[in-house]
């Protein structure tokens, strides 16, 4: 890799730009002049930012491209990172965000390699964003999940909060307020530690259209009118106008037809001078409601038109789907039935559109990413030509320099060719060695299932055994005991013993539960973690449980293999960690199942534990291999524990 060109060329732009030229001519002519070093991919970073702030997208794309090749044929990792988030951004910001998610896998996938962590959160981030905005919560959730972890480690409490807020965003999509409603809390704690008014505002706005939706309407009114005062003071008229919208809608959902009505009026104030992407529609639209709700039918037509019309500009289509369908109630009303017939034609056709375009984005990303992986191969390919041009034009210098350097060059062919044939051999030796291993590892993995099996089969029979055998032969003691049971004087001792059986036959039904739960077979995995999760409530531990996609058919033998992974690691939490508190989470998502178990204990030493090689880890580890999964333990004492585990279903 080359240093850095000379100050003095650093001098010579710079006198360029003072003398009258533009400053993106002379990054230009900068960039054509530098030497292929680091130095040139900065020049480039530097014209890409220029590019952003003139918000031009294209050009943006363009210097990522350049600045991405560069960085890869210099083999700079810096460059790599930056180019790789910067063209992910650009493709964004030009609408084309099925092409910028394979970037950001990349651009991840390269954090986690340097052990960047800032730049891995800020990663998934964006992948959360992405996957949001193309329906895909889950995948959305899982992101943004990650990413407020690491920020939790690295104590970055700004952008903490914004995880928190994007977060709450994905529990309002699916309806889940009360959770939304604790996430917008906790965001607005950490932005009132950090004295920041604008973040404060921000919260609580999204935390009163959370309470309006949990029907706690004084509540609502009250955390907007916090963020209306929080705004006035910074001077923010656009927040101002914003939260009179949403208040609009607060008053309007419980009744308040004249103060809905105000508070939109008083937004559209605003708005009619400065058009804004997120908010003028909607307040119009909310202007046509409250006209609608006080039967001005023909007032509501005229706001629902002309928020028709500022939908169709900024490109909403499903705002305008919202406003349609109102609108043909409104027609209907006024006795204009064609017309309301013709809206309502239209709303049915936007929504088969917007289902249409879902499918073919789910296509487009598809195509993304085969396209990003195709451009990288044809980069290998061109430093593979390259490659082989500069081998060429050295065998002609070779050639013209005379018989005597010919001989050398025989030479150190020859020797060159038997360095290869090491080389080949060594890789023949290398592939040998990995199928032998392979094959070992494919007899350790036989004998683990055949151990797997026959131990789930001991524990069915021995269930079985207990269940049926000496818990009925206890109930059958039980019931004769009681038959001797009269009066005299031993009546006290009599109770004693009756109880001493009671407590035999609830251990026997414990143990047997233990060994094979009957919710498994009869409802499944989701049913045996609900049995076990209120098992461990039992013991004074708050256990929370999150299933999703559980309901989908998943085979018995790994179901019955993932219920002993959580049963072990839920008894080590009860035995060892002094926890309060422990959260079970799984998604079941494409065949791939994520499991989280997270308590707030006392933690222990991961590294120390395995050395002790106990067998309750060490059970965990070789099931999870065995289902050819992954497996992390994040364990900091004082701190709890996460443990982390992606298996493949099917």
């Amino acid at each position: 890799m080359r240093k850095p060109f000379n100050i003095s060329f650093l001098l010579i732009f710079w006198v360029n730009a003072a003398f009258g030229q533009g400053l993106v001519d002379s990054l230009r002519q900068a960039i054509a002049n530098a030497p292929d070093d680091t130095s040139k991919v900065w020049l480039i970073r530097d014209l890409y930012k220029i590019f952003y702030n003139e918000n031009e997208p294209e050009k943006m794309i363009e210097m990522a491209e350049l600045g991405l090749d560069l960085s890869r044929q210099l083999d700079y990792a810096k460059g790599i990172d930056y180019m790789i988030y910067y063209q992910a951004t650009a493709l964004d910001i030009a609408g084309r965000g099925n092409e910028a998610i394979p970037l950001y896998e990349a651009g991840l996938a390269l954090a986690q390699k340097t052990d960047n962590h800032s730049s891995a959160a800020d990663y998934h981030i964006n992948l959360g964003v992405a996957h949001f905005h193309h329906g895909d919560v889950e995948e959305a959730l899982f992101h943004y999940l990650h990413a407020h972890d690491i920020y939790v480690k690295l104590n970055e409490k700004e952008k903490l909060a914004k995880v928190l807020n994007n977060v709450a965003i994905i529990y309002r999509s699916q309806n889940k307020f009360d959770r939304a409603e604790e996430i917008y809390k906790e965001a607005f704690q950490i932005k009132k530690e950090m004295d920041d008014s604008l973040g404060m505002a921000v919260s609580l706005q999204n935390l009163g259209a959370v309470l309006n939706m949990l029907e706690k309407p004084s509540l609502a009114i009250e955390s907007m009118e916090g963020a209306i005062a929080l705004y006035r003071n910074l001077g923010d008229e656009a927040g101002v106008a914003s939260c009179y919208t949403t208040l609009g809608k607060i008053y309007l959902d419980n009744g308040r037809l004249s103060e809905g009505k105000s508070a939109y009026e008083q937004a559209w104030r605003f708005f009619e001078g400065h058009p804004d992407v997120n908010f003028s529609a909607s307040t119009m639209h909310g202007l046509g409601r409250a006209a609608y709700l006080a039967n001005k039918f023909g007032e509501a037509e005229k706001y629902l038109y002309k928020s028709l019309g500022i939908a169709r500009e900024f490109g909403q289509k499903d705002i305008r789907l919202a406003v349609l369908n109102d609108l043909g109630e409104v027609l209907e009303k006024q006795g204009k039935h064609a017309d309301a017939l013709d809206v309502l034609r239209k709303a049915y056709a936007l929504r088969d559109s917007l289902t249409e375009e879902k499918r073919l984005s789910l296509l487009e990303e598809m195509q993304a990413r085969f396209d990003v992986r195709q451009k990288e191969a044809d980069l290998k390919i061109s430093q593979l030509e390259l490659e082989q041009r500069t081998r060429q034009r050295d065998l002609f210098i070779l050639g013209a320099a005379g018989l005597a350097l010919l001989a050398f060059f025989v030479f150190f062919s020859f020797n060159a060719r038997m360095k290869a044939n090491k080389k080949i051999a060594g890789h023949k030796a290398e592939i040998q060695r990995q199928r032998i291993q392979q094959l070992e590892q494919d007899k350790k993995l036989g004998a683990l299932k055949a151990m797997f099996e026959g131990q789930e089969k001991e524990r069915l029979r021995i269930a079985n055994d207990l269940h049926d055998g000496l818990g009925g032969l206890l109930t059958s003691i039980k019931s004769h005991f009681n038959a001797l049971h009269g009066a005299s004087e031993k009546n006290q001792l009599i109770a004693k013993t009756n109880e001493l059986i009671d407590t035999a036959c609830g251990e026997v039904r414990r143990v047997s539960h233990n060994m094979m739960p009957r919710a498994l077979a009869m409802s499944g995995l989701k049913g045996a973690l609900e049995d076990l999760a209120q098992d461990i409530r039992q013991q004074n531990i708050h256990c929370e449980l999150e299933t999703i996609g559980l309901e989908e058919n998943m085979p018995r033998a790994q179901s019955a293999m993932i219920y002993r992974i959580i049963q072990e690691l839920t008894n080590n939490v009860l035995k060892h960690a002094g926890a309060k508190n422990l959260l079970l989470q799984l998604m079941l998502k494409n065949n791939q199942l994520r499991i989280l178990v997270e308590d707030d204990g006392d933690g222990f030493g991961v590294e120390d534990a395995f050395n002790k090689k106990g067998l309750g880890l060490s059970s965990v580890v070789s099931r999870v291999e065995f289902l050819h999964g992954k497996i992390d333990w994040d364990s900091v004492k004082g701190e709890g524990t996460t443990v982390n585990i992606l298996i493949p279903i099917g």
